[in-house]
Order: structure tokens, then C-alpha cells, then sequence
């Protein structure tokens, strides 16, 4: 029975302990509030401290006009000792001065203070490396009065010693971390709103870019079924056509000069007035014929065929009969009709050329490609840039969420109290 009641007034505190619901942009003014008791007390504590702390340095101020007015207890010293210990007294009480001068603290929040007990030390530090030898020989002539000022110092940090462990206290800290982390949380939420922007540009751009492509898909799919290009490619196929078939006539030509590729080299090495037209010959059969205007193959073949029959070029009997029967099927009427075939062939494939770049269908797919690529290329570039935001959002996001996690935690351990972070 004890058990169930138990268990009634825990679920009844449980919903009377429901999250309150914080805007991010008021977070950092909950946490003010919420902390107000905690800072108070932390700044009547260090209002306390920091009043010795001014008392302590008056007194410390006192002591330094009594050792600038002290009199030598033994005036009975050489001119040269009271001249090396008045250096070293203005020497200290000049370092003391400027020290002093620093520990006046106009602002007294919790991060100056908490610095500024970190510069303490140092400050007690450079105190001691500059005057430790003044000190020591002022000794000698002011003993109480310079034991005076000491006494000021160590009292003085002593008391930031207890400055160090008001400041540090653990729930001190951590109100203040989870201060920083709200700021931080602000400052992580602008920026994923920012990267939200971003993305929305992108996948526009995007969807604007692919909208792109698909009306260019779209007028070269219709460009395709037009007639124009219908006709283009009928050229196309005409003149394709006329290639292969001219290609049979060029192949036997060259086929020809092939066989006679030996007895044509040497024959071009002794006959100097046919030379260069010979190895003209053997280097572009077809070019050569063309522009041989003045038909001087018939004779080179002639005078070859002469050099072949009388054994002048050397070559082996089976290479002898077969150069002798394709000269022989080079005859002057087979060269004439190739000439004809190949004069039609040109004008043919000249007409054809001109009629295919007149229809302008060439350009009209250039231009697509281009369009194309350059579409493409805008597509990859705003995929490449939408995945890199949406990555950075994504990591952006957990990182929002961890540290939305880690502050509702600490103000639990903290406050007591359950929050939730609207806005994030």
C-alpha cells in the first residue's frame, strides 16, 4: 500500500515538474535569471574580498610614503652606500607604485575577475624578479618599514587566493559554460538557418538546371523528326555511300603502287629526270595522280616496265613477273577512266558537302551540344554544391542537437528544472 502511494506522488510531482518551454533567443535571459541568487551571492563575496583588497592596497600605499620619508637608523654611512641605497629604495617603491596602480579593478564581472586573478600571479611574479635584491639591501637600513609593505603583499594574496576559490566555485563555472554554450547554440542556429538559405538556392538552381536540359532534350528530340534533319542525314548517307564506293576504285590504285614500291625505288635512283615524281608516287599514289596533269606515270611505267624486262633494277624473277603484270593493268585507259570516276566522285561529294552545310543542320547541333555541356556542367556544379550543404547542415544539425542535449542536462544538475530549447 505504501508503495502505490509512493509511486501516485511520484507521478504527481513528475507532472507537476513538466519542461518549460524557452525560446533560444530568450535562453541566455532565463539563465540570468535563473542564476541571479548563485551571482549574487558570488558578488557580495567578491565585493567583500575586493573592499579588503582596496583597504589592504591603502595601507600598502601608507607604508610606501612612511619608507619614502624613513631616516637612515645608522646616518653615519658613506656617501657612496647612501647614494646606492636611496637608488635601490626608489627602485622598489616605484615597482610597488606601478603594482598597486594595477590591482585597481573598475570592472567586476565573473570573466574579468577570473582573469584577472590569473594576472595576479604574474603580476607577483614580475613583483619579486625586480625588486627581490632591492628588497633584500633596503633591509639593511628600513627592516620595519619595508617588512611592513611585504606584510601588505602577502595579505593581499592571500586574498586573491580566496578571490581564486570564490571564482572558482563548481556551479559558478558551469552557470557560465552553459552561458557560453547558449551563446554558442545562438550563433550555430543562425548559421544553420543561413545554410538553409543555401540550400533551398541550390536545389532551385537545381531543379531550374535540370529543367533546362529537359527542354533542350525536348527541341533536339523534335529537331530529330524535322525534315531538315531528315535530309541532313539522307545527305549524309548519300555521301557515306559515294565514300565506300570510291574507296574500291582508290584501294586497287593503291594496292598497285604497292607491288611496285621496290622496282619504283630503284628506279627512282637512276632515273634523276623522273626522281622526284617517282617518290612523289611512292609516298601519296593517289595525290600524285591527281596533279600529275602532264600524265608522266605512263611514261615512268613505261620506262619501269623497259628496266624490268632488260634485269637493270635487280629484282628477284617472282617480284619481276608480278611488278610486269600490274604495270600491264595499269594501262593508260585504266588510269584515264580512275581520273573520270574520281573528277565525278569530287564533284559529287562537293555538292554534297555544299548542300549539307547550306541546310545549317551542322551548326543547329553544334549549338545543341554546346548548350548541352554547358547545362551539364551547371548540373554537376549544383549537385556537387547542394551535397556539400546539405552535409554541412547535417553535421550542423547534430551539433545543435548535442549541445541542445548537454546545456538541458547541466541546467538539470544545476537548477532542477527541465527545459526545452524551442527554435532549434
Amino acid at each position: 500500500m505504501l508503495k502505490f502511494l509512493r509511486k501516485i506522488f511520484q507521478n504527481e510531482e513528475q507532472e507537476a515538474k513538466k519542461a518549460t518551454e524557452i525560446e533560444l533567443q530568450n535562453l541566455e535571459e532565463w539563465l540570468d535569471e535563473s542564476s541571479k541568487p548563485l551571482m549574487e551571492e558570488l558578488k557580495q563575496r567578491t565585493e567583500e574580498i575586493l573592499m579588503k583588497i582596496d583597504e589592504e592596497s591603502q595601507r600598502a600605499r601608507l607604508n610606501i610614503e612612511v619608507l619614502e620619508n624613513a631616516k637612515l637608523q645608522n646616518p653615519n654611512i658613506p656617501f657612496k652606500a647612501k647614494q646606492y641605497m636611496e637608488g635601490n629604495r626608489k627602485a622598489y617603491l616605484k615597482a610597488i607604485s606601478s603594482f598597486l596602480g594595477r590591482l585597481e579593478i573598475n570592472n567586476k564581472s565573473y570573466p574579468y575577475l577570473a582573469n584577472f586573478c590569473k594576472e595576479f600571479d604574474e603580476m607577483i611574479n614580475d613583483l619579486n624578479k625586480g625588486t627581490l635584491r632591492s628588497y633584500t639591501i633596503l633591509q639593511e637600513f628600513f627592516a620595519n618599514e619595508t617588512n611592513s609593505i611585504a606584510q601588505n603583499l602577502k595579505s593581499l594574496n592571500e586574498m586573491f587566493k580566496q578571490m581564486k576559490s570564490v571564482l572558482n566555485n563548481g556551479k559558478v563555472v558551469a552557470v557560465n559554460e552553459i552561458t557560453r554554450k547558449a551563446q554558442s547554440l545562438k550563433a550555430r542556429s543562425r548559421q544553420k538557418i543561413n545554410l538553409e538559405v543555401e540550400l533551398k538556392k541550390a536545389s532551385a538552381e537545381l531543379r531550374l538546371a535540370n529543367g533546362n536540359k529537359d527542354s533542350i532534350m525536348a527541341d533536339i528530340g523534335k529537331f530529330n523528326e524535322s525534315d531538315e534533319h531528315k535530309n541532313f542525314i539522307k545527305l549524309n548517307e548519300e555521301k557515306k555511300s559515294k565514300n565506300d564506293a570510291f574507296y574500291n576504285d582508290e584501294s586497287r590504285i593503291l594496292q598497285s603502287f604497292s607491288v611496285l614500291e621496290k622496282p619504283l625505288r630503284k628506279y627512282s635512283h637512276i632515273a634523276f629526270e623522273h626522281e622526284e615524281i617517282a617518290i612523289n608516287y611512292l609516298k601519296q599514289p593517289i595525290e600524285t595522280l591527281i596533279n600529275d596533269k602532264n600524265m608522266e606515270i605512263l611514261n615512268i611505267l613505261k620506262n619501269l616496265q623497259d628496266f624490268l624486262k632488260d634485269n637493270k633494277l635487280q629484282i628477284d624473277e617472282k617480284k619481276k613477273e608480278k611488278s610486269l603484270e600490274e604495270i600491264n593493268r595499269l594501262s593508260k585507259d585504266f588510269i584515264e577512266q580512275f581520273l573520270k570516276k574520281y573528277s565525278s566522285f569530287n564533284r559529287e561529294i562537293k555538292s554534297l558537302d555544299s548542300k549539307i552545310k547550306e541546310s545549317g543542320v551542322s551548326e543547329r547541333l553544334k549549338n545543341f551540344n554546346e548548350q548541352l555541356e554547358g547545362i551539364n556542367l551547371n548540373i554537376k556544379k549544383y549537385e556537387q554544391v547542394f551535397a556539400r550543404l546539405e552535409s554541412e547542415l547535417t553535421k550542423l544539425q547534430s551539433n545543435i542537437t548535442s549541445l541542445a542535449g548537454e546545456i538541458k542536462s547541466s541546467v538539470k544538475t544545476i537548477f532542477d528544472d527541465e527545459i526545452e530549447i524551442a527554435g532549434v
